[in-house]
């Protein structure tokens, strides 16, 4: 079942305060959107819940979270899709503070909704890894929830909430935006790691991967290229054995927690 009708009715909503979004883009035709919410996020161990059913882009730019250069953070979305159809979220983040949320590399696929209350459960994530070249300071993340059927595809947009039914060109569809803010520092940086204290081997592994630490390693996540999550064990050792014989071969990161600081590495899973 699809939804093929067009949002011709204009919506009520809140106005937002007058310099949200500055210097951000406004969502296109925000009042001929449909507004189909976005629930939760989690991103870096902040949680953000939402029940704003009156706003297109809700304004969360209070919500800051922390995270640092070069290392690597689990996004988990959840939204109500309104019954059984599918909607894309998308993650557009302006690394380089140029007020423009769409330059390459600032844009993250995180995955397709789908047949969701938004509260039970149902979810997607994606492990985005910040750029080693991230401009640091404070910058903004803007999330997007849109419809979209296999004859209708959604829009990758961080100014609009669209899609093109049926190729009959680009309109409003159903669903949300939301903007929070992150903080990018040095504070969690592989600096603050001890590299000389970490011994991992094999290097390639095959079945096996061992790991030690001078402290205890709280948890550890392993993420393959396109940023899902593959693995992840809750520890209280500085030495693990890995079990990875259910993992293709292939490429993979790792990501370490201790109670102090976060470290990710890349191995090769033979």
């Amino acid at each position: 079942m699809k939804k093929i009708t067009l949002a011709l009715a204009l919506l009520t909503f809140s106005v937002q305060a007058q310099d949200f979004p500055l210097p951000y883009c406004e969502i296109t035709d925000a009042n001929e959107v449909f507004v189909e919410e976005i629930t939760s996020v989690d991103f870096a161990g902040t949680s953000i819940s939402n029940t704003n059913l009156g706003n297109v882009l809700i304004d969360e730019t209070a919500n800051v979270v922390n995270i640092a250069q070069d290392e690597t953070y689990t996004i988990e979305v959840s939204g109500n899709t309104y019954g059984n159809f599918d909607n894309d979220i998308v993650a557009f983040i302006d690394w380089n503070q140029n007020n423009v949320l769409d330059d390459t590399g600032e844009i993250y696929e995180i995955g397709t909704l789908t047949n969701s209350t938004g509260s039970d459960g149902v979810s997607v994530s994606f492990a985005i890894t910040v750029p080693t070249d991230a401009v640091l300071g404070t910058t903004r993340i803007r999330l997007t929830k849109t419809y979209q059927d296999v004859d209708s595809p959604a829009e990758i947009n961080p100014c609009g909430i669209q899609f093109n039914p049926f190729g009959q060109g680009v309109f409003p569809g159903y669903g949300q935006a939301l903007d929070f803010t992150l903080q990018i520092d040095t504070s969690l940086n592989i600096g603050e790691f001890d590299v000389s204290d970490l011994v991992v081997y094999p290097m390639p592994a095959k079945d096996v991967l061992n790991i030690s630490y001078k402290s205890s390693i709280n948890n550890i996540k392993i993420y393959n290229l396109l940023g899902q999550e593959v693995y992840s064990k809750n520890t209280n050792s500085d030495s693990l054995q890995l079990d990875l014989a259910s993992l293709t071969v292939g490429s993979y990161i790792v990501k370490l927690f201790t109670e102090q600081v976060q470290h990710s590495f890349k191995i090769i899973k033979q």
